[in-house]
């Protein structure tokens, strides 16, 4: 599109912020819904008439779709559509309050995720031994450990249920010398704890899950493949969430022990290059449609079927 008609769409966000207030990426997509997106995305970000302020906090992503390429998450799309907030010069108190509504709104979203998942664990702990719940931990990740949960429906790609944003990913872990009848008694029973959380009317929660040994999990600490790197990212961005805390903090040990740690802030550091790069090529495309590539750097490919 050309500078004509980008200019065009910044008199109108600019008149829509005008007589709303501040507005995330989403509201202003909601409210000119005949623009592509990574169009209103380019008028919002070339403009230098509106105060912007981002509220995410970014985390490593690897896109397994693409060679296993490293991302930060959220993608560029969804930092704009969620996490990025657009007023005028004169709407400064505007925008700090309602960054701080909507900071809180992400933060009370992840802390009610993060009662269902204590409420699971605590489900499945206490039918233990006191001996045996010394020997098991459980961790949160995902953007529940970031508290940038959301809540917004969406279908279930199996069953078709319609749940309630993000998902609550839980690891367990267990040491090596408990039997592999308890391995399978928690897997079970977190397979039925998920299928009531999803289909429970008041809860529509998914919970993703894995139960896996403490020798397992630190020999993923090689980061040799992408299980493995994707396994230590994980236990890198989590939150202690319940069992025993001197397991968890064995396991973050192990990662500076074996160096994993500084591998995976390596990564991070080429992702946030990365965006960079990406940022400074889609402001610069002039096309009307995205290609695949172009297209690769706006957002996740999990991603194309709910922005598509």
């Amino acid at each position: 599109m050309g500078n004509a008609g980008i200019s065009e769409i910044e008199a109108r966000v600019a008149r829509i912020i005008e007589e709303n207030g501040p507005r995330i990426g989403k509201e202003l997509a909601w409210a000119l819904p005949e623009v592509p997106v990574h169009i209103l995305w380019q008028a919002c970000f070339r403009s230098q008439s509106f105060l912007i302020s981002h509220f995410a906090s970014y985390y490593l992503r690897f896109d397994i779709t693409r060679g296993d390429q490293v991302r930060l998450s959220p993608s560029i799309l969804r930092d704009f559509l969620s996490f990025t907030l657009f007023g005028l010069p004169g709407q400064r108190e505007q925008m700090i309050e309602r960054q701080g509504q909507l900071s809180n709104m992400h933060r009370e979203v992840s802390r009610e995720k993060l009662a269902v998942a204590q409420a699971a664990l605590r489900s499945l702990f206490l039918k233990q031994p006191r001996e045996v719940r010394s020997q098991v931990c459980a961790f949160i990740a995902g953007d529940l450990a970031y508290f940038l949960a959301h809540n917004e429906p969406r279908e279930h790609a199996a069953s078709g249920e319609m749940l309630k944003g993000s998902d609550i990913d839980i690891v367990i872990i267990m040491q090596d010398g408990l039997l592999e009848e308890l391995k399978q008694q928690i897997d079970a029973e977190m397979t039925a704890l998920k299928s009531y959380y999803m289909r429970h009317p008041d809860y529509r929660h998914e919970i993703d899950f894995i139960c896996k040994r403490q020798s397992v999990m630190e020999r993923q600490f090689g980061y040799i493949d992408i299980h493995d790197k994707i396994a230590s990212k994980i236990a890198w961005e989590s939150m202690f969430l319940a069992g025993s805390l001197t397991l968890y903090m064995e396991i973050r040990e192990a990662m500076t022990r074996t160096g994993v740690d500084k591998l995976i802030e390596a990564d991070f550091d080429h992702a946030l290059r990365d965006r960079k790069n990406a940022m400074r090529t889609l402001l610069n495309f002039t096309g009307e449609a995205l290609d695949d590539e172009t297209r690769s750097l706006f957002y996740f490919s999990q991603e194309r079927v709910e922005f598509s």
